[in-house]
């Protein structure tokens, strides 16, 4: 009797430790749940254009911040857009394209920056040797570029203000597929044009070179942003300043250690580390402003006032007449990158780069009116 007793003690204290184990589990999983979660669209082959996204992620601090992320795949910026006006994700961060939408009076709204600037000249190989920042240089040339792009029509107006520039002096040859454009450069059909960094490596790789960047002559010009549902954010608006919050995070990281998101998105992406780094950690040779000196910088700063100079620029080009019953200024929420940076401070009073970044976000809003 003794050992059947002893035997069944020893069947009932297992179960009792397994249901514990199961209820200490079930506890975890319940912990995590009570974190809100944020689906955020990816367009995975260019993941390295949102460096900070991916890299909060890698780092663990969105969790830390109180919000879990779901990465969503994406294929094209028109999907993702779709995707946040009908709510299938709550973040886009890809292209300031939402603005075209908006102006039709779409549910979009920008709750913050990802990065600029992201597009050169490139020369064909026969052209190698031209010097294409001589504005007279492009006589007789033949340019490529979209005729939807809107930072190629800025700096040909940019351009125009320059007695060497001639703009009948060359002839622009539209092509809108950017790969398409990559093909002509390198086949020589066009004698430059103008590529977004994402393939400028490749145009390398078969013999092209980089005219210039366009950041030489537009500074810190528009490019990603972080699109939201506007809805989504009046229904529940923490989850988005948590992740400002993490995007801040691995911005001061982007600053101060910067191989530390080098490593993050490289190990996310899977791409090359040399590629990551000439994409978002090379320095310029020239001061561009922001809070890092590198080509293409990411930063969730909102940027209002370059968002208004980009809507003004596309209605001169005639890209879209503004009809939507709100303005731009209604629909970019700075109050969640300020909370963010606000609650950063607290916990880091007197933090160089937090205080210059926020100073930083104070002069390029400045049109807002905060």
């Amino acid at each position: 009797m003794k050992k059947k007793n002893a035997q069944r003690f020893g069947m009932t204290f297992a179960v009792i430790v397994t249901f514990a184990v199961l209820f200490v589990l079930a506890g975890c999983k319940k912990a995590q749940s009570d974190r809100p979660v944020l689906k955020i669209g990816l367009i995975v082959q260019d993941a390295v254009r949102p460096a900070l996204v991916v890299a909060a992620e890698k780092l663990g601090y969105y969790e830390e911040e109180g919000v879990d992320v779901e990465f969503v795949s994406i294929d094209s910026v028109n999907s993702g857009l779709a995707a946040v006006e009908t709510r299938k994700i709550d973040i886009f961060p890809f292209s300031a394209n939402a603005i075209s939408s908006l102006a039709k009076g779409s549910n979009h709204v920008f709750v913050g920056g990802v990065a600029v600037e992201g597009t050169s000249l490139v020369a064909s190989p026969a052209n190698r040797g031209t010097n294409f920042r001589d504005l007279s240089q492009w006589k007789g040339k033949k340019i490529g570029g979209s005729p939807t792009s809107i930072v190629v029509f800025q700096l040909l107006q940019f351009l125009k203000q320059n007695p060497d520039f001639d703009p009948d002096g060359f002839e622009f040859v539209e092509i809108d597929d950017n790969n398409v454009l990559l093909e002509a450069i390198k086949k020589g059909t066009v004698d430059a044009g103008f590529l977004t960094t994402e393939r400028v490596w490749l145009a390398e790789e078969a013999g092209c070179a980089e005219a210039f960047d366009l950041a030489e002559y537009l500074p810190y010009y528009i490019c990603c942003r972080l699109t939201a549902n506007i809805q989504g954010v009046e229904e529940n608006r923490a989850p988005y300043v948590a992740v400002l919050r993490a995007l801040l995070r691995a911005e001061h990281d982007y600053k101060e250690d910067t191989d530390k998101i080098v490593d993050a998105v490289t190990a996310y992406t899977e791409q090359k580390r040399e590629y990551v780094v000439r994409y978002i950690a090379t320095e310029k040779n020239y001061q561009g402003g922001g809070l890092v000196n590198f080509k293409n910088p990411v930063s969730p700063d909102p940027l209002f006032n370059k968002l208004e100079a980009l809507n003004n620029a596309n209605i001169a080009a005639g890209n879209y007449v503004w009809n939507a019953p709100f303005t731009l200024k209604d629909r970019v929420d700075l109050t969640i990158y300020q909370d963010a940076i606000t609650e950063l401070l607290k916990r880091h009073p007197g933090d160089a780069t937090y205080t210059k970044a926020f100073e930083l976000f104070k002069e390029n809003n400045s049109n807002y009116g905060i």
